[in-house]
């Protein structure tokens, strides 16, 4: 029983989401009810509801941790179904050993009535389950926010960098770009994700207006600029993660001309 599902909003996750997160909840209680995995001859309802919330709870903090690390450093943004889907098949034999493990401490005399390949088959498919309503209720969740966003781009300008971008951040405020190789990072307010494009064709696709380049590899958005300059540039641009992006000298004329202008 784990909750892929409620880690598929978007960077950071988002754990208000309260019919998403009752769902593990849910399928926990329902387990215990039906006395799932050989329980129903050896525990009370009482013990069983308290031997499936426990199992979820543990499980669900192996997924979450998880979701985290693919979401960051994968996608930068929203899971999309399939990744979902896919963690929680990873995570299925784990879980299948933590069933086993609880049984045998609350109640030994069910291990005689399921194996351990049982086990991870029925948390496969409460696995699977449960990420796909998550992702169904997220995805409700998310349509209006989205439009609203979208409404905020520029269809002739920094659509050609956005359609690089994950699909979780590709309507999120983007505060820098930063060179990195042949690869550009594009920094926003919801996480961040490298893409195959130079810098010059990066900042040209944001256009002229939208923002300062600050030192020959990286380039800030015209609000980050301003407030930069007016508190001064020498410590370089402190961006929300508390990165810290260098400034050369002409940057620091081009952030002065920007609150200025």
């Amino acid at each position: 029983m784990t909750i892929p599902g409620i880690l598929s909003a978007a960077a950071p996750l988002r754990w208000h989401r309260p019919a998403v997160i009752l769902l593990p909840l849910i399928a926990a209680a329902a387990l215990a009810v039906t006395g799932a995995f050989g329980t129903y001859v050896s525990m009370t309802l009482p013990l069983r509801l308290l031997h499936f919330v426990g199992v979820a709870i543990v499980i669900c903090a192996i997924v979450f941790a998880l979701c985290e690390v693919v979401q960051r450093f994968w996608f930068g943004g929203a899971l999309p179904f399939w990744a979902m889907l896919a963690i929680g098949a990873i995570t299925a034999p784990v879980g299948g050993w933590i069933v086993l493990g609880a049984l045998g401490l609350s109640a030994p005399r069910a291990l005689a009535h399921v194996t351990y390949s049982e086990l991870t088959t029925q948390v496969l498919l409460s696995n699977l389950a449960i990420a796909s309503l998550g992702w169904i209720l997220l995805r409700q969740s998310r349509p209006q926010s989205t439009a609203c966003d979208a409404q905020q781009l520029d269809p002739t300008t920094d659509q050609a960098l956005r359609a690089k971008l994950p699909v979780g951040i590709r309507s999120a405020v983007i505060l820098a770009l930063s060179a990195e190789d042949h690869y550009v990072r594009v920094r926003t307010d919801r996480g961040e994700a490298l893409i195959l494009m130079n810098l010059a064709a990066a900042i040209g696709a944001m256009g002229e207006d939208a923002g300062v380049r600050v030192h020959r590899s990286h380039w800030v958005s015209r609000e980050l600029a301003e407030e930069t300059a007016a508190r001064g540039s020498r410590h370089g641009v402190r961006l929300n993660d508390n990165t810290v992006l260098p400034v050369s000298r002409s940057g620091r004329k081009l952030l002065s001309e920007a609150l200025a202008g």
